[in-house]
């Protein structure tokens, strides 16, 4: 059940696992040295507004620059609480390679957009969602990624990055979202014909979905149980979901976060899940439960997927709790 990530920006290179279809799960542990001054980063400055547009000018000062611990450094004071590994952050980031000051990926070129980054995710290198914990909005700050945060004894070739390197990443944080663990909310009945869906154990645990003796639909169907209060979701933003993937012809499970005990990130409307994913959830509410049944056209196509699980000829049920949107 894998999408690749198609570029090679900052979002492409700097993660540890390509793109779940339905979300790739996990939480990222440990956090920032929470030191008001870096020794690393003690001659690091950068220069101009915060305003989300201007790339500001940026000096690491003497290199090579080496840390063993993720270390920050405040360079434009923020406002509001700092943030959590339960937020969601919407940034502007610069990386440099601590070891010469090259940029690896300048995250203010000429058609980039913020890049959300949910601070629990695994989608990332341990060092940048460990990095940006504390973080505010309004806030530029620089932090150090030693090398056992980021690629560890195999350093990454195609960046140039040796297994000893360091890397220095530059952060304007536009927002902070925090994101919760489940939605409320009263849900209503499913459509007739579609499977039912219930909550025996609560919002947190796994689903139960029935599936209803009657054919499968031939064209992608949609549902919302559950209206969310939240902010729209836009195409290309970074969704936070839980949810829980049945097959049509038998109700077996093939894929749940809610089983895995943690939700899922993913790119929504670029092209990076299943078609059906794309077209049904932009435009949802945060904090919405969705209901999806996605023939094969909209799903994995002919080839199947889910390592064999899916049939090329499946129809696939989802249940899709919307927690946030960066």
């Amino acid at each position: 059940m894998r999408l690749t990530r198609p570029s090679l920006a900052l979002v492409a290179v700097l993660s540890l696992t390509a793109v779940a279809a339905c979300g790739t799960t996990g939480t990222s542990t440990g956090s920032a040295t929470t030191a008001s001054v870096s020794t690393a980063l003690k001659d690091t400055t950068a220069t101009g507004p915060v305003d989300f547009k201007t790339a500001p000018k940026v000096s690491l000062g003497k290199t090579p620059i080496s840390s063993t611990e993720i270390e920050r450094k405040v360079l434009t004071p923020g406002t509001g609480t700092a943030s959590t590994k339960d937020d969601a952050l919407k940034v502007w980031m610069t990386v440099y390679n601590g070891s010469d000051g090259k940029q690896l990926d300048d995250g203010f070129a000429k058609g980039r957009t913020a890049l959300g980054v949910w601070l629990g995710s695994k989608n990332y290198i341990p060092g940048i969602t460990k990095g940006l914990v504390g973080a505010k909005a309004n806030e530029r700050l620089a932090f150090t990624v030693p090398p056992k945060d980021a690629f560890k004894d195999q350093g990454n070739q195609q960046l140039g990055v040796k297994p000893t390197d360091t890397l220095v990443f530059v952060a304007d944080v536009q927002s902070v979202t925090p994101v919760p663990t489940s939605i409320d909310g009263t849900q209503t009945p499913s459509p007739a014909g579609l499977p039912t869906v219930e909550f025996k154990d609560g919002p947190t645990k796994a689903p139960t979905i029935t599936i209803p003796k009657t054919a499968a639909p031939k064209e992608t169907k949609q549902a919302t149980l559950i209206e969310g209060t939240g902010a729209t979701v836009e195409k290309g933003q970074t969704l936070i979901a839980n949810y829980q993937g049945v097959l049509w012809r038998d109700g077996s499970v093939f894929d749940s976060s809610w089983q895995r005990g943690a939700a899922a990130d993913f790119p929504i409307g670029s092209g990076q899940v299943i078609p059906g994913w794309d077209k049904t959830l932009v435009g949802k509410k945060v904090g919405s439960r969705v209901l999806l049944v996605i023939p094969p056209a909209d799903g994995y196509g002919a080839k199947g997927g889910a390592d064999g699980k899916i049939k090329g000829d499946d129809v696939l049920v989802f249940v899709v709790d919307i927690l946030g949107a960066v």
